[in-house]
């Protein structure tokens, strides 16, 4: 495996309560809570480290204890996190996820201090471009953020992905998508790239699946991943099937599959065979309490896969 990720993006820590019954509208619903460091960028950032990708993470935090924490804890894992910078009187971005079950009920994001990177983070923290790098960026960057990234982007000789987030942070990325070697998103976010490109330039806002991946690759980037899955790049379009899971938790899911993409692509993979990899990654995550499982490493996600193979289930499942 050749060259490293930067991540620029969110740290955050994530509060997980559980319901322990269906929630109930204007009354107290009981609950237990789980606390553990979160944000797309800083969890990609771990997951990458602890599948053996050397890593670093441009970000903000408080300067308060909980970013201190933080900091130690991607330290440990083994991320670089000499960039990240402590904005004094700042308050470390937070996010209160409810959740019923595995599934999200309520999200809640009070991330203000994110609001401090900058432009000049990007220019700063750009890698050579003959150094076989990625830069990962999320949306929760300013919309200069990613403006600039995409611009270098496009000049060549490093690549550059990008998750989406949510429908909301659409709006940050420019209307043209090129510079932007993979994209990351889910249906409803990609209808909404779909449209505004289709505002501007015309043509037919609608389609599913490959035909929403196809619609974004023609909006300019090289490729793209739907989670869900389906992919489009320089090959065509691709549906990879998700890697069966007994789900605990699945907040993290997409950030596990946008690492273990990259991990499998930096060790050579193309597009489509990354995101079956990738796939794996995010079914070991979504098995565990943590947004980050603990225990990943390259090992378990060959053993995992490895068994799923040997289960020959007939469904083209990694």
């Amino acid at each position: 495996m050749v060259g490293r990720v930067t991540c620029i993006g969110a740290a955050v820590v994530d509060r997980k309560l559980h319901l322990y019954a269906p929630p109930r509208a204007r009354t107290s619903n009981p609950a237990r809570m789980v606390v553990a460091d979160g944000g797309v960028a800083r969890n990609v950032a771990e997951t990458l480290a602890r599948l053996g990708v050397e890593v670093g993470l441009v970000s903000r935090v408080g300067e308060d204890e909980t970013g201190r924490t933080m900091l130690a804890g991607l330290a440990a894992a083994g991320v670089d996190t000499s960039r990240v910078v402590a904005v004094p009187g700042g308050h470390t971005a937070e996010y209160i996820a409810v959740l019923a079950g595995p599934n999200l009920v309520l999200g809640l994001a009070a991330m203000d201090v994110l609001d401090e990177i900058g432009a000049d983070d990007v220019d700063r923290n750009w890698p050579p471009d003959d150094a076989g790098a990625w830069v990962f960026l999320d949306c929760n960057c300013p919309a200069p953020v990613l403006g600039q990234a995409v611009a270098r982007a496009r000049a060549g000789g490093v690549r550059l992905a990008v998750d989406v987030v949510s429908m909301a942070k659409v709006a940050r990325l420019p209307a043209d998508l090129a510079g932007i070697s993979v994209l990351f998103c889910n249906a409803d976010e990609a209808r909404v790239l779909v449209a505004r490109h289709v505002a501007l330039r015309g043509g037919d806002p609608d389609g599913d699946g490959v035909e929403l991946a196809a619609r974004l690759q023609a909006a300019g980037a090289a490729g793209v991943v739907l989670t869900g899955v389906a992919v489009a790049d320089a090959d065509g379009l691709h549906d990879v099937a998700t890697t069966p899971a007994t789900p605990v938790d699945e907040t993290g899911a997409g950030d596990a599959l946008v690492a273990g993409t990259l991990a499998a692509m930096l060790a050579g993979r193309p597009l489509a065979e990354a995101v079956a990899a990738g796939t794996v990654v995010a079914a070991l995550t979504v098995e565990s309490e943590q947004t980050v499982r603990p225990d990943l490493s390259p090992q378990l996600v060959e053993r995992a896969a490895a068994r799923r193979r040997s289960q020959g289930n007939g469904r083209g499942q990694p």
